[in-house]
């Protein structure tokens, strides 16, 4: 499999739901991507062009230089490239140690759906299950936040900021 094994596939998100019969489909659409400790996968602003699952090592996620996760194999990055075909990066990666991704491009995602439905619906649906755990994670941390602040701040501007946040 250009130079991803299938167990090594099989085992990461966006891939895991990919039936055998279109693996070999999957295998020209995908390329096995190393990065040394230190580099940058992409940076906040950058066009998105695909998602990748980290196979081995780490990978933090940058946000105006703050770390906000520090991502590990099995995990993915790049995601959001899947469903905005404009989208540009909301964050930085960078490799913390040295990494080894399986990168899948985003490109044409509806015609993949169209030519492919089986194996791209595959992806899509392994992807959901990341973005909706994701987003419940956001909501709680949001929350969390927002109840720390609600102390010092007056009960007018958090019911305003509590609006923005749910919209």
């Amino acid at each position: 499999m250009n130079g991803v094994p299938s167990p090594a596939i099989r085992s990461v998100c966006p891939f895991r739901l990919v039936v055998d019969d279109d693996l070999e489909q999957l295998d020209r659409e995908v390329a096995m991507v190393d990065a040394e400790a230190g580099s940058t996968l992409f940076e906040e602003g950058d066009a998105a062009d695909g998602v990748a699952s980290i196979v081995e090592g780490t990978v933090e996620i940058l946000k105006r230089g703050r770390v906000l996760a520090t991502l590990g194999p099995g995990t993915v990055v790049g995601e959001l490239s899947m469903f905005v075909p404009s989208a540009t990066r909301s964050a930085t990666a960078r490799a913390s140690t040295p990494v080894r991704m399986i990168k899948w491009h985003a490109d044409d995602l509806e015609g993949r759906l169209a030519q492919h439905e089986r194996l791209a619906t595959a992806i899509v649906a392994d992807l959901a299950y990341v973005l909706a755990e994701r987003l419940g994670r956001s909501t709680h941390d949001l929350v969390s936040l927002l109840d720390a602040v609600g102390t010092r701040l007056p009960v007018s501007e958090l019911e305003r900021l509590r609006s923005r946040a749910v919209q």
